[in-house]
């Protein structure tokens, strides 16, 4: 059975469990709270661009946000440092400018007040959220990630540890091998990138390079 949206999961897991009477939302959303705290793919990670405006001081995350990467001005790539939101507390000025510090917590948070419009490059991880979306990688790729931990949420109501247990061994034993195919792809699109700046660059046989 194919399972790649969100109205398939619910199904495959009526028939998992023979329970038709059981609305599944809640035990979907518990379990993929699961996922997201376990998981940081590389198909997670995704970028937005994020406006500093004149005046403020901070900006808003982007939608869908669910851990830092990096962040960068989108003119010239710089990369201003990011400190601990205590930390910031101490870099912090009252003039007005480009800024050169931030923090993460629930906005992004600068040093000063920006003296125009500024633009940045945020590079974040994405969280899986099938209320919004009613499909995604993981859910194409792994169902069965979906459906361990979606169960776990369920049996948990139940008051049945046993099966509780059972389908969290099952979905630790899914996000090993995940995180082993991510750690795969991640070597791979290193290489990629590293073989095409060899290419790009000239040998120069005085310079050994």
């Amino acid at each position: 059975m194919s399972i790649s949206t969100l109205a398939e999961l619910k199904t495959a897991l009526e028939t998992e469990t023979s329970r038709s009477d059981i609305t599944w939302d809640d035990y979907i959303t518990r379990g993929e709270a699961r996922l997201n705290r376990k998981l940081r793919l590389f198909s997670q990670e995704t970028s937005a661009s994020v406006t500093l405006s004149t005046g403020n001081s901070s900006a808003s995350l982007p939608t869908g946000f669910l851990e830092h990467i990096d962040l960068f001005f989108t003119s010239d790539n710089y990369q201003p440092t990011q400190q601990s939101l205590f930390a910031l507390q101490e870099t912090a000025t009252t003039g007005s400018g480009r800024p050169y510090y931030y923090a993460i917590g629930s906005v992004i948070q600068f040093e000063r007040e920006a003296d125009q419009n500024y633009t940045f490059t945020h590079r974040f991880y994405k969280k899986f959220d099938l209320a919004t979306d009613d499909t995604n990688s993981l859910l194409t790729n792994a169902p069965d990630a979906y459906i361990y931990a979606t169960l776990a949420a369920f049996y948990m109501r139940a008051k049945d540890p046993q099966s509780v247990q059972s389908n969290l061994n099952l979905l630790d034993g899914v996000v090993q091998e995940l995180n082993t195919l991510d750690n795969r792809t991640r070597g791979q699109a290193r290489l990629a990138v590293d073989s095409a700046l060899t290419q790009s660059r000239r040998f120069d046989i005085s310079r050994g390079f």
